[in-house]
């Protein structure tokens, strides 16, 4: 079934409604905003059954007989309202540098980061995804984060503006390997969200112990730059405080056969992210269709293992 177009219209009141939101929370005192943010998306879990829907077939998928119904059901709810709460603490993301470092997180595991190189900081949409960029940038981590394009041009801007904080950089996927490589060049680091499911750039993988396709985007990088790949993720405990976990560079195979190492590479990257999310699965994007099949994708992993490319 071909997806619904959404009109310029309700684009546009979406833009709309989304600054509106924004400049709610940046007055509110934190905790307002992210009480805001929660039951926004609570209401968000009752109103829109596809929610339910794709978030249990997910956790189904990944969890099977481990847990219960009743445990999965709270992971799933405890996933939107974390949704809300990135959403209420976006306005914050600014302030993370002069008021956030102490207060709002910590850090952990600085002592992996090579600072004599650039280096890929691999995450995911776990925790606090959007306070990671700055975050890392505050403790002397220059970055450059790929991000994904609105429908709305507006849109695009507004976030922008936002998220272009002290030594973060943006740059929109399908244009970004030149400014990657150039970052990394340069000692600073290329931030990558690598959980979800890839339209193209993709080999086969295993999450959960179920078939995914993996985007190729963290391995191929590294490969072209000689640089590491970073575990990192900002998740929050009972309190509300976050911690900005640094894990060590993943070990890459480079046996010289390049497909076979891109595709045990990329493994080894969705395994990095599997601990994450097991560690803290309350707090990842559940909703996701993580585990969808790509049939183009199936025929061109074919062709590439029959001619034997990368």
């Amino acid at each position: 079934m071909a997806a619904r177009r959404r009109t310029p219209v309700f684009v546009r009141i979406l833009t709309l409604l989304s600054i509106c939101f924004y400049q709610v929370t940046r007055i509110l005192p934190l905790a307002g905003a992210r009480a805001l943010g929660k039951n926004l998306a609570w209401a968000a879990y009752l109103l829109i059954p596809r929610i339910r829907r794709i978030g249990m077939a997910n956790l189904d998928l990944a969890y099977g007989g481990e847990l219960t119904h009743a445990e999965k059901k709270a992971i799933l709810q405890e996933s939107v309202r974390n949704l809300g709460l990135v959403a209420a603490e976006f306005s914050r993301l600014r302030l993370l540098d002069s008021e956030g470092k102490g207060r709002w997180y910590d850090v952990r595991g600085l002592e992996h980061i090579d600072r004599t190189r650039g280096g890929i900081l691999m995450s995911a949409h776990l925790g606090n995804w959007e306070w990671l960029a700055p975050g890392a940038a505050a403790h002397g981590l220059k970055n450059i984060i790929v991000v994904r394009g609105f429908d709305d041009p507006w849109m695009d801007i507004a976030v922008d503006a936002v998220r272009r904080v002290k030594n973060v950089e943006t740059v929109h996927k399908g244009r970004s390997v030149p400014a990657l490589m150039r970052a990394i060049g340069e000692h600073r680091f290329a931030g990558i969200l690598a959980d979800q499911s890839p339209r193209e750039n993709a080999v086969p993988a295993v999450f959960f112990g179920k078939p995914v396709w993996a985007t190729v985007g963290p391995v191929l990088l590294a490969r072209r730059t000689n640089s590491p790949i970073y575990p990192v993720c900002m998740a929050r405990d009972s309190k509300g405080k976050y911690t900005l976990e640094f894990f060590p560079a993943i070990e890459l195979r480079d046996s010289g056969d390049k497909l076979a190492d891109m595709s045990e590479n990329s493994q080894r990257c969705q395994s990095a992210i599997e601990v994450m999310v097991r560690k803290h699965p309350g707090q990842w994007l559940w909703f996701h269709r993580r585990w969808r099949s790509r049939e183009r994708l199936e025929r061109e992993w074919s062709e590439r293992v029959g001619k034997g490319t990368t």
